[in-house]
């Protein structure tokens, strides 16, 4: 009843609204240089942790009365930090995979005793598991009862150092320990997946054993074994009982098509309780294997059929269930978290390189094994190969969480992000943690830094990324379902805009900057040229928000920011369009499941920044003898025009028309509120002259007169003066400068 009162509501007001007041009129409040002092300050953010593959990890275990939270990354990129701050200063601690010291070292051995983190990976402490019939059996017997030396399985010739990739970390009830799921990487395939153990994310780690292997067809050397019969060194046995390497191994130089690099891992427990891990890359896909709460290895008694054939196989009785990619297509760095009644799976498509297109895409399942899918329903595994990236894609299958984007604070464009995790706070509040570069600089190792932003649910239950990084704010996805803290009466203002697009040129760099638009109190929307390009409306008793734009639905949520890179409160539209939008491939084309972004700056910042960034074209007082550029981009949503005080001598759009003194006011507007700055200027060396014409059109329509027959049209001074004929000086006559000796 609430609702269908509030809805004739809106209609009235539309209609009154529509009968008594023209588009766009608005009176203006005009605020003095007083009123906009100190609105505003700015803020260094490049100097963030640099962490790649940043995977984050509440630690109220070890301190439950100031909990931790951690963060871990590849090539052992680690810190931490406290909900204090925000989730943006890191601490670092222990010396970083450089130090060939173990004194301060992260790593221990079976014994006890610190390691370097290259002496980590040859021995580990399990030795006995259930094997696929659930018969106890000690790792290594099937060849000689050795280690399974992790490093040793690297393809020959790579090291530990840069290649211990995405760590997971998550704290293991049933042990009562830290488990952290590292990929030792190596060329060709040659990966795998080991389990370390601790009593702190802070070490030391000590290396339990292997989860999977990939890369063992006997093709391939290895640092510690030869090529032949390699899979005998990976738990292959153990897990399927087989006593030769089977034939849907043995792909070649194909692997990649049909099976997983053994890297990224990402371990998390369903709302049952069981320990599951996701894994893989671009190659054959994402996989998905039940781990062994107890000893945190691989639950081998837990088994795969066989399903599909050939790339099309979506389960197997080593890698365990396919849930997303295949075919060699891009995705990698998955993260499964359930938020709200959803499991979301996150991937990271294209490649990681600052020019190299790497952006979060999103799928979701009521189920931790999938099936996943996209608003549109389409799956996450592929049946076919596709390019699902940048300006050539032909699919935009996944939610596109982000793309590159800049707002006006912001130094250059954040680009390129990616490889990320989840995580909720004890507040309830659920986060996406990931590396970003930047487009005004290069790659490793300094110029990717971690972002932490805020994730919230529309009223379709899709997830989004909030517009600004997390500072503080304390609501959550309950909060925005069932409370109304923004009134329906703040949201009408000027916002900037951003829509995250699909098939951006990611070689070049490419990136969205904002536009302006206007969400008016009768519940338009209209562009920065006035014109309605949709309709929004606020959700009963909570903080829900639909916009309709150029056709295409976008259901959001409302919430108040603090702007990047500066203190500036914002007011912020998240939405996504999960509903409706076109299917066209294309860069600005597809806005099927595409991600918005609304800011509705303070307006008092948001007016005094405008101010303090305007080029300005003279000085006040100064002598001005040609045209001027008026700048008339405005910043964080305002507006910016012009007026002169006599249009004779110039106009409102700088233009030089006569001589003489005039006063040019720029006003700055932004949500009912006016600064005027105005500047006097002395206009002087202009002409009469509005147009120089060459002489034979001049002729063409004048006559001439007496023998010599001499110009019959207007003579004028240096000053624009007409003057007779008998003036001597230099005028210009015809057009041009001559002297006139008469």
């Amino acid at each position: 009843m609430l609702d269908t009162i509030r809805k004739f509501m809106r209609s009235l007001t539309i209609i009154l609204m529509t009968m008594c007041v023209a588009p766009g009129a608005s009176a203006q409040v005009v605020l003095t240089d007083a009123d906009i002092a100190n609105a505003y300050r700015t803020t260094t953010y490049r100097s963030r942790l640099s962490c790649h593959d940043p995977s984050v990890v509440l630690d109220d275990v070890t301190y439950p009365n100031s909990p931790r939270f951690y963060v871990f990354g590849s090539h052992l990129g680690r810190g931490y930090t406290f909900v204090s701050s925000n989730y943006r200063n890191w601490s670092s601690f222990k010396a970083g995979e450089e130090s060939s010291s173990k004194t301060n070292s992260l790593f221990g051995d079976v014994y006890g005793n610190l390691v370097n983190y290259a002496d980590a990976y040859g021995h580990h402490a399990v030795r006995t598991v259930l094997n696929y019939e659930g018969i106890e059996e000690t790792f290594g017997d099937y060849v000689d009862g050795s280690d399974f030396d992790a490093h040793g399985w690297q393809y020959r010739g790579f090291s530990v150092r840069g290649n211990q990739w995405a760590p997971d970390v998550i704290y293991n009830r049933s042990m009562k320990k830290w488990c952290m799921y590292m990929s030792l990487n190596g060329d060709r395939w040659c990966s795998s997946i080991v389990c370390l153990t601790s009593s702190s994310p802070q070490g030391p780690w000590v290396y339990q054993g292997p989860v999977v292997f990939s890369g063992f067809q006997g093709l391939s050397a290895h640092n510690a074994y030869a090529a032949s019969n390699d899979w005998k060194y990976t738990d292959l046995h153990i897990a399927t009982g087989v006593t030769s390497l089977p034939a849907r191994y043995n792909r070649g130089g194909s692997w990649g098509s049909y099976w997983p690099n053994c890297i990224d891992p990402c371990v998390f427990y369903d709302e049952d309780g069981v320990l599951w891990m996701t894994y893989g890359s671009w190659s054959g896909g994402i996989w998905m294997l039940k781990l062994n709460e107890e000893n945190g290895l691989r639950d081998y008694t837990y088994t795969y059929r066989a399903t599909g054939a050939n790339e099309n196989t979506t389960s197997d009785p080593y890698f365990g269930k396919k849930i997303a990619g295949g075919w060699y297509v891009s995705g990698e760095g998955s993260y499964v978290k359930k938020i709200g009644s959803y499991y979301f799976l996150f991937m990271s498509y294209g490649g990681l390189g600052s020019a190299d297109g790497y952006q979060m895409r999103v799928f979701r399942s009521q189920y931790p094994g999938g099936p996943y899918v996209d608003p549109y329903g389409t799956s996450a595994i592929y049946n076919s190969y596709q390019m699902n990236y940048g300006p050539s894609a032909k699919t935009n299958r996944g939610m596109l969480l982000m793309g590159g984007y800049k707002w006006d604070l912001m130094p250059s464009a954040e680009i390129s992000q990616g490889h990320n995790s989840a995580f909720t706070d004890l507040a309830g509040r659920d986060f996406v943690a990931y590396h970003t570069r930047f487009s005004d600089a290069g790659e490793w190792p300094e110029w990717h830094e971690v972002r932490i932003h805020q994730l919230f649910l529309n009223e379709d239950g899709w997830v989004m990324a909030a517009p600004f990084e997390f500072s503080g704010q304390t609501v959550t996805n309950d909060d925005i379902a069932s409370v109304e803290s923004i009134a329906e009466s703040e949201v009408a203002g000027d916002y900037q805009f951003i829509r995250h697009q699909y098939n951006q040129n990611y070689a070049v760099k490419a990136y969205k900057t904002p536009d302006n638009v206007r969400l008016t109190s009768d519940y338009r929307i209209m562009n920065a040229s006035g014109q309605d390009i949709g309709t929004w409306q606020k959700g009963v008793a909570s903080d829900f928000v639909t916009l309709v734009i150029s056709g295409v639905t976008y259901k959001g949520v409302l919430v108040r920011q603090v702007m990047d890179y500066s203190n500036i409160n914002s007011l912020c539209i998240c939405a996504v369009s999960s509903s409706s939008g076109s299917l066209n491939i294309g860069q600005n084309n597809f806005t099927y499941q595409q991600q918005i972004w609304l800011s509705k700056a303070d307006y008092k910042a948001a007016i005094k920044y405008t101010k303090d960034n305007l080029n300005m074209p003279a000085a006040n007082g100064a002598t001005v003898k040609s045209n001027l550029t008026l700048p008339t981009k405005g910043y964080l949503g305002t507006d910016v025009a012009w007026s002169s005080s006599d249009e004779s001598v110039m106009t409102s759009n700088g233009v030089v028309r006569g001589s003489g003194s005039v006063t040019l006011t720029c006003s700055i507007r932004k949500d009912g509120y006016e600064y005027n700055r105005s500047i006097s200027l002395n206009v002087a060396g202009a002409t009469g002259i509005r147009n120089v014409t060459g002489d034979a059109a001049i002729e063409s329509q004048h006559t001439s007169k007496g023998a010599g027959g001499r110009w019959n049209g207007k003579t004028y001074d240096l000053r624009g003066r007409e003057v007779g004929e008998n003036y001597r000086g230099i005028v210009i006559k015809n057009g041009r400068k001559v002297k006139s000796e008469k």
